[in-house]
């Protein structure tokens, strides 16, 4: 059985693999083009143009990606857009703008795509303000249990950790469709029945698309786990084990309010992630919500 289990794992990673092979992120080219013109001026200002990377799913992966593929003297994976931009440079930061605007392909403005982009930036932004919040008012955080997560980090994880999705939907036209009729059905493991009828899922197809741009494993096992909620509330975790939970426990709450997740994988997420910060579920979803609002 132990032969079986390993041979369906290698036949799905073989499939994600070949979904990401020449994947092309669709991006907006009306925010390009605010992006090329904040830094055509004489004196560009790099918050401007870091805040409008941050809007566009395709173009912080290409600097992210960039920053970690192209910086061989740099050793340190980088796992945040300010971090990426900063090492990059201004000029290098321009060209790949540019680059991605020459290239870019056209979004439907209603389409499942830009709803895709729409939702991850929102759950980047929802990201950010939990991983600030968090260290103020979870018990297991306030007594130095649970690490504290940078919000730059947790953004850049909000923002990517569904990056897999684009790969289904550009490789199978029905795609879009299976995914509303799953949650329509209130289907709690949407992982189980993507395998089911695609032979593969949108997080390990994540995860080996971020293996691809060579960024930090762990945000690549972030992605690659992002759904599951078995490993809250098992002992014995290592400081570094227990910073990628926070991550991934930051993931859930915001995919709940952003829409990656039905609202019955959210009620049997919420219990075990409630106990793992050391709240009560009654304050989570206070928490949840207060955050939440935009």
């Amino acid at each position: 059985m132990a032969g079986n289990a390993k041979s369906v794992e290698k036949k799905r990673a073989d499939r994600a693999r070949e979904l990401i092979r020449d994947l092309v992120m669709p991006s907006r080219p009306d925010l390009l083009l605010e992006a090329m013109r904040a830094q055509s001026g004489f004196a560009p200002d790099p918050l401007a143009v870091t805040a409008l990377i941050l809007e566009d799913v395709a173009l912080a992966a290409a600097v992210l990606r960039a920053a970690n593929q192209e910086l061989a003297g740099w050793k340190r994976r980088v796992a945040s857009i300010e971090g990426a931009v900063a090492l990059l440079g201004f000029d290098r930061v321009r060209a790949i703008v540019s680059e991605q605007f020459l290239s870019a392909s056209l979004v439907a403005r209603e389409g499942p795509m830009q709803s895709l982009r729409l939702r991850a930036v929102a759950s980047g932004r929802l990201a950010a303000r939990l991983a600030r919040r968090l260290p103020e008012v979870a018990p297991n955080c306030l007594n130095g249990y649970l690490p504290a997560v940078a919000p730059d980090e947790a953004y850049t994880a909000g923002l990517l950790h569904d990056c897999g999705l684009i790969a289904m939907l550009r490789a199978y036209p029905d795609y879009a469709l299976f995914c509303r009729q799953t949650h329509g059905q209130g289907a709690v493991d949407l992982v189980a029945a993507e395998n089911a009828r695609y032979g593969t899922n949108h997080t390990l197809t994540g995860y080996w698309l971020l293996r691809s741009w060579k960024v930090p494993e762990s945000l690549c096992d972030l992605v690659g786990v992002h759904h599951r909620v078995d490993d809250f509330n098992r002992p014995g975790r290592k400081a570094s084990e227990r910073r990628l939970l926070v991550l991934r426990a930051i993931l859930h709450l915001a995919a709940s309010v952003c829409g990656g997740d039905t609202p019955s994988a959210w009620l049997v997420a919420q219990e075990p992630i409630a106990t793992f910060f050391g709240l009560e579920t009654s304050q989570l979803e206070r928490l949840r919500a207060d955050e939440g609002g935009d």
